[in-house]
């Protein structure tokens, strides 16, 4: 892992723009140091002129000055603590919005390599760990640095020899310190992954509920839990190993020499140096710096783990965004469609997924891929959206192409339906309106066409209703048609049916297609499907194999052909004959 400075001085540049605020926080800390100090140096004449030798001014005096001193550290704390949480915060939300924004700006192919639970985790554990690097590490860094330097400066005036004493080790606890450094920022980042990890494993293993249960899968899982959750524990354990060794050692170190100067001190081999009063301070000064140099010896700890959380959230930012493509937006588009010899893979090293497909899309023109799982065909619908490049040839809309598109303005005139409805936890009205400026009118046409308004006994409360995570409070057919719906009210020049209504039943299918090609006239549809019923009325029907077409034409000329097609259609009814039969006789 490198180094953190570079990391940290990025991380501080988030601080920037709210420098006033933390000049605030400054000055508290400044106070803060300033009231330690003055009431180490008030121990001098406390003793001196209070109890060896009483003085009337300074008995009459001490209650208010101690008194100022503990107001001057009152009104300093205030300042620093909320302040610096002030400053801590804003920082943690700029940097979240901004991985946010990057996140869902990436290309498919980083979801592809990450999971969405590793996701969650940088967006919420990783980077909550910048708030205390921000907060408990700068507080510490600086407070109780300026703390140390008053109260070691207040030392060197009483006297410089022993204090010289007491900073004999400090070429020691630079080692330790440095150490220690180096230790945590290796942990500090493990941990996040370990997190990740059990975010990863927990979310694949919620979302199986139903599978866990109905297999009994109940110790698998168990066990799967338990070796994240027992890396994740090891982890801290290696962490929390070295702060319990570094921070004693330290306070070891320096209680050697608080042992020095006090046996110094006792047995009058220092006595020309020091009066009763002046020791008092002193040792009160060494006393109340313990703590400093306690918290300054853990601040690696907070530190290292807010550069290895920040590393975690650059390293999502430093990744390049989805090509956003060239200067045309798609306004005013025919919607003429072509494949040019494309090939792609998902791994450069893989067989090609599409292997050198071309077909026409005319403008207004229905086409349809069918062919049996895996023959490539949603990863045309992807190549149409965008969502990767292909490896060789090119994919044309109204024959530019797509690499000349805006890719954000193109996909505003293109409307897609994938075969796993994805919804988001909102309203059915909501879900269906997404990412479209539509009046409630188009989306009651969308609803109507889509049979949305099946839901419900009264629609209207039935669409305002919220429809869970992933949509888990609806049917997989209730899903499937919300998804349409927001298809359809988009209203676009291009529509993709990928494996659209498979989740339908085949009435409801029937009636759903019947609405869709009254609403698709005059509209490129791309048709993918498995069900060959849906696409018999498409204008020209690709069979593909492979990432190949083997056959093309409409349904009539492909079953004449007695062909791949004419085999999958001729199956699909006899298995359609069985499911029928079979619901007969029950």
């Amino acid at each position: 892992m490198k180094k953190g400075g570079p990391v940290l001085k990025r991380l501080l540049r988030y601080g920037l723009p709210y420098r006033r605020v933390f000049g605030a926080a400054v000055l508290g800390m400044v106070l803060v140091a300033a009231a330690e100090t003055g009431f180490a140096a008030l121990l001098k004449p406390i003793m001196d002129g209070g109890f060896i030798e009483p003085d009337a001014d300074i008995i009459a005096w001490t209650p208010f000055l101690l008194i100022g001193v503990f107001a001057v550290r009152t009104v300093g704390a205030f300042l620093d603590q909320y302040s610096i949480a002030w400053v801590a915060r804003k920082v943690v939300f700029d940097v979240r919005s901004e991985v946010f924004g990057r996140v869902i700006r990436l290309p498919a192919a980083y979801y592809d390599r990450q999971s969405s639970a590793t996701l969650v985790s940088k967006l919420i554990f990783d980077i909550e760990q910048i708030a205390t690097a921000c907060t408990n590490a700068c507080r510490t860094l600086i407070k109780d640095s300026l703390v140390a330097i008053g109260l070691l400066t207040w030392m060197f005036f009483i006297s410089w020899q022993l204090t010289l004493i007491f900073l004999a080790v400090t070429p020691v606890v630079a080692l330790i310190i440095r150490e220690a450094s180096r230790r945590f920022r290796v942990t500090s980042g493990n941990i996040q992954s370990s997190v990740g990890v059990i975010a990863h494993v927990s979310k694949e293993i919620f979302q199986g509920h139903k599978i866990v249960k109905a297999y009994g899968g109940y110790d698998y899982v168990q066990e799967i839990f338990s070796q994240a959750n027992r890396g994740n524990r090891r982890q801290f354990m290696r962490r929390a190993l070295v702060a319990a060794a570094s921070v004693p050692l330290l306070f070891f170190l320096v209680g050697t020499s608080v042992a020095m100067i006090v046996y110094l001190s006792i047995s009058g081999v220092a006595s020309v140096f020091v009066t009763a009063g002046t020791f008092v301070s002193y040792i009160g000064s060494v006393l109340m710096l313990m703590g400093p140099i306690k918290r300054l010896g853990r601040v690696n700890e907070f530190i290292q783990s807010g550069i290895a959380a920040a590393q975690s959230a650059f390293a999502v930012l430093d990744e390049e965004e989805e090509f956003r493509g060239g200067e045309l937006d798609g306004s005013g588009l025919a919607g003429r469609v072509e494949f040019k010899n494309v090939s792609f893979g998902y791994d450069d090293e893989e067989r090609p997924v599409v292997d050198g497909l071309s077909f026409l899309i005319e403008p207004g023109q229905v086409v349809a891929l069918v062919g049996a799982s895996g023959s490539g065909k949603s990863t045309v619908a992807s190549l149409l959206m965008g969502f990767y490049k292909c490896r060789s040839g090119q994919v044309l809309i109204d024959d530019e192409p797509l690499e000349r598109y805006d890719l954000r303005e193109l996909r505003q005139h293109i409307a897609l339906v994938t075969q796993e409805a994805v919804l988001f936890d909102d309203t059915i009205r909501n879900n269906i309106r997404f990412g479209s400026d539509v009046d409630d009118n188009n989306v009651d046409d969308a609803m109507q066409a889509a049979h949305v308004t099946s839901f419900s006994d009264n629609p209207s409360d039935g669409h305002e209703m919220r429809v869970g995570e992933q949509g888990g409070r609806l049917s997989g057919g209730q899903r499937q048609r919300v998804s349409i719906a927001r298809a359809l009210v988009k209203d676009a020049h291009i529509l993709v049916f990928d494996e659209a209504t498979s989740a339908l039943d085949n009435v409801l299918e029937s009636q759903v297609w019947s609405s869709i090609k009254h609403l698709t006239k005059g509209r490129t549809s791309l048709v993918i499907a498995h069900r060959l019923t849906s696409v018999a009325d498409a204008d020209c029907i690709h069979v593909l194999d492979a990432g190949r077409i083997v056959e093309s034409g409409d349904h009539a000329t492909l079953i004449e052909r007695h062909g791949p097609y004419a085999r999958l259609y001729k199956s699909q009814a006899i298995d359609a004959d069985r499911s029928t039969s079979g619901a007969d006789s029950q």
